[in-house]
């Protein structure tokens, strides 16, 4: 007898139970849940997930798991149930009791008579009054302690399931008695079960939005009418036998069933088995909640926990009967049969039972052998395949499989290819790796000149035209299958992939530029890339809608751009795991948009199906958390900076820092489980952001925040346009030092004025004091400075007047010796004493000359001294040569002093040649070297002395001395009977 019930159950399950996967999303532990054997699942006020487990509890926000066991306050690690209550508390239901949670601390509920043990449920009426079951007993639970409840006055009635109805309705099954119902305070029997229906176990109270009152029991599903618990109606009599274990509702009203094989959905007549086979689990479905996004999430044993979304993708993959996970064609018939292959199993076809059937031809699998590349149906149902290495065939269910080959032309072999055209004139379009070829009404093929390019994408342009994408830029075909380039300005280097056609727009997909679309009319081209918010810009396949929809099939997930008139990109939603497409990479061309306007896809992990027309614009909303402030980098535990700590995350309210703790970290969090990675985060600081930001970084970091009052202002975005239910508004303020308040600025510019009086009067005293001595050192330092220049007049004067008044002596001398001579030469000696008496004379005017601070500049110095040479050495046989490479506009003056040395220096050097030398010759040089320093060069090509055996007399020591005082220094060279020089190098001289 049972095998004949499994047998029939077999069967009947065949029509309802399709192959195909959907959208469900699992995690177990490997994705950090605390433990496989969910039980229970609830959600909090800030829309936190909550799972129950045999390992204890875990929060959850869509991305990360937070487990809870006995070590940080449960009473048991093995949960039953879980309830969130009005104030957002969470109550949990052990094998050791109930615990309380809220948000800080657990507690343990006391119980009076010791029965709240096993705890199944937990429930709240809209009073507030809390009931549970443990160890099947109605319990009460007030003020931390739970009471014991009779309902119907038989101390040993047993509860298997509690429900809260409408307003303070309490519905409670009785076993073996009936259904309840708590009415104010009063307890009455709504439904009595029969002597069959004793036998049964309620699971499970659930209460529909049309108002019919659903009952899972282990024989079944029934349903209260009239009050009377009858079986549930139905043509699938597999209903009347399933472990009913928990019952929901979706948000189209479908009735969903967990049992102890996977779970039932229920839609009028029509009954669908998730199991292992469609993407789900073969074990116990405990419990099904539905949160306030319409997800619905599956709390299973040992599979962890689901979630499942409608309005998204179902799909094949191997487990399905898929030949092949690789799907790399997929096309429809005239008949709206969906064909589709890839790489191994040959073709293949989605029958009407929604299953895989491979499709063969007089017994024999096609191409089951071969690695297809593409397919493409024409309009007299022939299917066209294209492999990878093994030619281009086609297919019809009636002739059988034709391989294409150039019989008019043994030289052309197509190995295989990449895409294929049925154009306008009826001829066949075959793009290959090696270039684009033709198979024209009578077979023949021919290969089209210039496309000698990999060719990845065909698509009819307009009546007379093709567009031919390839791996090196765009060709447009003509009537004649002429080719030539099509705006090479755009896409001359380009790696197209595909192309698509809308109106007067060319969509163009690329290999790592995203796309392209071009108005041919306008030449008008707009680029879509990562930065506009799509995955990935390696884009395979692409559909474009009349309503300014764009489907892309991308390297990293699908995505749906919705444009606006002017191509503006105004919402993009991308389709991932959390979607139920596990297969995010798509493959070539591999996109067909089917009659019914549903898109499939095939991509690396299978074939993916998904109707677009179905409302998909995210009516949900993301809420956002702030889940910690820190202080420098660290959570903040002084109670002094706040008024009261963050109970749910660590974010503390009444914030007042002093101005030295201005290091602020905020940690932000968002719950969107439809997709939790598309949420971005847009935050202003009020008191010191001018505009908002909008990031996906949860982290804001505020580094040296000034003192004052600040509100952070937090709300969630989606890439899709969704901005978040709530938002964050964050008061704290950072307090001014004692410096900063206006007391102690009034203090301190009390006490600046003060010394700053102060300090005025001390520096006018010190500014007195250091005048005067400054004074004393000035009158002093003249004082000295004038008795040096009187001993160096004296010293100048006696030079001067020594070499005259000798030369006076000698001639004097001369003239005694020549008293006894003729009268004319007497003459001569006197006119010769009157001539040094006039130089004696032209001396001492030198002397005042250099004393004239109008005569320190150094062209005028030099023109002296050129001036002296000249008047001296003009009545004798010596011929004086002097040169300099002074300027007469240079602005170089010489340093105190410094004119009347070097009009020494010459004098001195001009007496001692016109006296000693017996030169002919006396050539003077001066001139400025490269480090603005005053070369002087004094020769004469007289007799020279031997500077060996030759003392040096005191007019060569003078002139050293002089340059000495200068800053500069003197050399001198002498050669017998070839002539004396001296070279003076005067550094710094200038003022």
């Amino acid at each position: 007898m049972k095998k004949n019930i499994i047998l029939y159950l077999s069967l009947l399950l065949g029509h309802f139970s399709f192959c195909q996967k959907y959208n469900f999303v699992n995690w177990t532990v490997e994705d950090g849940l605390i433990q496989s054997q969910a039980s229970y699942i609830c959600q909090d006020n800030y829309r936190q997930l909550w799972i129950g487990t045999e390992g204890g509890i875990c929060r959850f926000d869509g991305k990360k798991f937070i487990g809870y066991t006995v070590q940080d306050g449960l009473a048991a690690n093995q949960i039953n149930a879980l309830f969130c209550d009005k104030l957002g508390n969470l109550w949990i239901g052990t094998n050791s009791g109930i615990s309380y949670y809220n948000g800080s601390k657990f507690t343990t509920v006391s119980s009076i008579n010791k029965s709240a043990n096993n705890v199944s449920e937990i429930v709240q009426l809209s009073n507030g009054d809390l009931y549970a079951i443990g160890n099947y007993n109605l319990l009460y639970i007030k003020k931390f302690q739970s009471k014991k409840v009779f309902i119907t006055g038989d101390s040993t009635e047993k509860i298997t399931d509690i429900y809260q109805g409408s307003s303070n309705n309490l519905l409670v099954s009785v076993h073996k008695k009936g259904i309840y119902a708590l009415d104010k305070s009063t307890w009455r029997q709504i439904s009595k079960y029969d002597e069959i229906k004793k036998n049964i176990y309620v699971r499970a109270i659930f209460i529909t939005a049309s108002n019919d009152t659903l009952i899972g029991t282990n024989k079944g599903l029934y349903y209260l009418i009239n009050n009377k618990i009858e079986i549930y109606k139905s043509k699938f009599k597999i209903l009347d036998e399933i472990n009913v274990l928990c019952i929901t509702e979706d948000s189209k009203e479908n009735i969903w069933l967990g049992t102890e094989n996977g779970c039932y959905r229920l839609n009028n007549d029509e009954v669908i088995h998730f199991d292992e086979k469609s993407g789900f689990t073969d074990n116990s479905v405990n419990h099904i909640y539905k949160d306030i996004e319409n997800n619905l999430w599956f709390a299973t044993n040992a599979d962890g926990i689901y979630k499942f979304r409608e309005n998204t993708f179902t799909y094949y993959d191997k487990s399905c009967g898929l030949p092949s996970a690789i799907v790399m064609g997929v096309v429809q018939r005239n008949d709206k049969t969906i064909f589709a292959a890839g790489y191994g199993g040959g073709l293949y076809k989605i029958n009407s039972d929604n299953n895989i059937e491979t499709v063969s031809f007089l017994g024999k699998k096609i191409l089951e052998d071969s690695k297809i590349n593409c397919l493409y149906s024409d309009d007299e149902d022939n299917i066209l395949i294209g492999t990878l290495n093994n030619g281009a065939y086609r297919f019809n269910e009636k002739t059988g499989l034709q391989k294409m080959e150039a019989i008019n032309n043994s030289s052309i072999s197509i190995r295989g290819a990449t895409i294929f055209l049925k154009d306008l004139q009826g001829n066949i379009l075959i793009g290959t790796n090696q270039g684009l070829f033709l198979r024209d009404k009578n077979t023949n093929i021919t290969s089209i000149k210039n496309t000698g390019h990999l060719i990845t994408s065909i698509k009819q342009f307009d009546e007379t035209h093709l567009i031919v994408g390839t791996s090196s830029g765009i060709f447009l075909l003509d009537k004649n299958y002429k080719a030539t380039p099509f705006h090479e300005k755009y896409f001359g280097d380009a790696s197209v992939l595909c192309l698509s056609k809308n109106n007067n727009s060319l969509w163009v997909g690329t290999t790592d530029k995203g796309v392209f679309n071009l108005n041919y009319k306008t030449n008008r081209v707009i680029t879509y890339t990562s930065a506009d918010g799509l995955p990935s810009n390696f884009i395979y396949s692409i559909d474009v809608s009349e309503d300014n929809k764009v489907w892309v099939g991308t390297g990293f997930g699908i995505s749906n751009l919705q444009l606006s008139n002017e191509g503006k990109v105004l919402a993009v939603k991308n389709y991932g795991r959390s979607d139920g497409l596990f297969g995010m990479e798509c493959n070539h061309n591999c996109l067909l948009k089917a009659v019914d306007s549903s898109l499939w896809f095939g991509t690396t992990k299978g074939l993916f199906h998904f109707n677009p027309n179905t409302k998909i614009a995210e009516k949900n909303q993301p809420f956002v958390l702030l889940r910690s402030v820190k202080l420098f980098s660290s959570l903040i535990s002084d109670s002094s900076l706040f008024e009261k700590a963050g109970s749910w995350f660590n974010a503390p309210q009444g914030l007042k820092l002093f101005s030295k703790q201005n290091h602020l970290t905020f940690e932000l969090g968002s719950i969107y489980f439809t997709n939790p990675e598309d949420v971005l985060y847009k935050y202003k600081l009020e008191g010191i952001d001018k505009v908002s930001t909008i990031s996906n970084n949860p982290y804001i970091i505020y580094p040296a925040l000034p003192p004052g009052k600040y509100t952070l202002i937090v709300t969630g975005l989606t890439k899709g346009g969704a901005v978040s239910s709530n938002e964050i508004n964050y008061s704290f303020e950072i307090k001014k030092a004692f410096y900063q308040t206006r007391f102690f600025q009034l203090v301190i510019i009390l006490l600046l004025l003060a010394t700053g009086a102060l300090l005025a009067y001390v520096f006018t005293r010190g500014k007195q004091k250091r005048k005067q001595k400054a004074k004393e050192v000035l009158e002093k330092i003249r004082e000295e400075e004038f008795m040096k220049l009187r001993q160096r007049t004296a010293e100048d004067f006696h030079d001067e007047m020594g070499n005259s008044l000798t030369r006076i002596s000698v001639l004097t001398d001369v003239l005694k010796s020549k008293i006894n001579g003729k009268e004319q030469e007497i003459t001569h000696l006197v006119s010769q004493i009157r001539e040094n008496t006039k130089a004696l004379y032209s001396g001492s005017k030198d002397i005042i000359w250099s004393l004239n601070s109008k005569n320190d500049g150094l062209y005028e110095i030099v023109e002296h001294i050129k001036d002296i040479g000249t008047e001296l050495f003009q009545e004798t046989n010596v011929d004086f040569i002097y040169t300099h490479s002074i300027e007469s506009t240079t602005d170089l003056k010489l340093k105190l002093d410094y004119s009347r040395n070097l009009t020494m220096i010459f004098k001195e050097a001009y007496s001692n040649i016109l006296k000693h030398s017996n030169a002919n010759e006396v050539s003077i040089q001066i001139y400025l070297n490269s480090m603005n320093e005053l070369v002087i060069i004094i020769y004469d090509n007289g007799h020279g002395f031997n500077m060996n055996s030759v003392i040096q007399g005191n007019g060569l020591k003078n002139m050293k001395n002089r340059a000495m005082r200068m800053n500069g220094n003197m050399t001198h060279t002498s050669i017998l009977n070839k002539g004396t020089e001296l070279q003076f190098i005067l550094k710094s001289i200038f003022i």
